[in-house]
């Protein structure tokens, strides 16, 4: 599959297998992510891998706790309270693997860059057959420093975004219609 047909049919995978994701395909996956463009070339990605079952549902739990006892600080994760009540439901929807990158605040384009290298990470994925879902309940508690601290993340460098992967439980559906992209200009 080419790469425009990889866009097109990239989705966001919420329901995996136990199948576990190999270190060497991991490693494969934050290489190609390092291949992003990047301002001034700073590279200021720094990444923590997680594959223990257990830490990954302890750290559900924590978020799940952390989020319903301060829903008034994140007003949009509302609409999902239900779920995070559900001692069933995990944040990382039973992913084998969480990748967390973090980008160096040294570089003033550290967000731009650390999320290009997860696009990157995401396409690539798809090829290896694997699915992937960027995870926004793990914002806070990511970047907290004792998380931090216990995945020896330098102080200097800050979360940008958390993401699951693993093989596809099921078949990827068709993904749905986009909106017309807003052009504001063009001559």
């Amino acid at each position: 599959m080419n790469i425009i047909e990889k866009i097109n049919t990239r989705r966001s995978t919420r329901s995996f297998t136990d199948k576990e994701v190999s270190s060497n395909t991991v490693h494969e996956l934050i290489t190609l992510g390092t291949k992003a463009a990047t301002g001034s070339y700073g590279q200021p990605w720094g990444f923590v891998i997680i594959r223990d079952k257990n830490e990954i549902k302890s750290l559900s739990d924590e978020i799940k706790k952390y989020l319903l006892e301060n829903m008034t600080d994140y007003p949009y994760f509302k609409q999902y309270e239900s779920w995070l009540k559900d001692e069933n439901f995990s944040v990382f929807y039973g992913a084998p693997c969480v990748i967390v990158i973090y980008g160096d605040t040294i570089s003033h384009w550290y967000t731009y860059d650390c999320s290009l290298a997860a696009g990157n990470i995401m396409l690539a994925a798809s090829e290896f057959g694997l699915g992937t879902c960027w995870i926004g309940f793990a914002e806070h508690i990511c970047n907290t420093p004792e998380f931090k601290a216990k995945h020896n993340v330098p102080d200097s460098y800050k979360l940008v975004s958390t993401m699951i992967v693993g093989y596809p439980n099921t078949t990827q559906q068709k993904p749905p219609k986009r909106k017309p992209a807003a052009i504001f200009f063009e001559k």
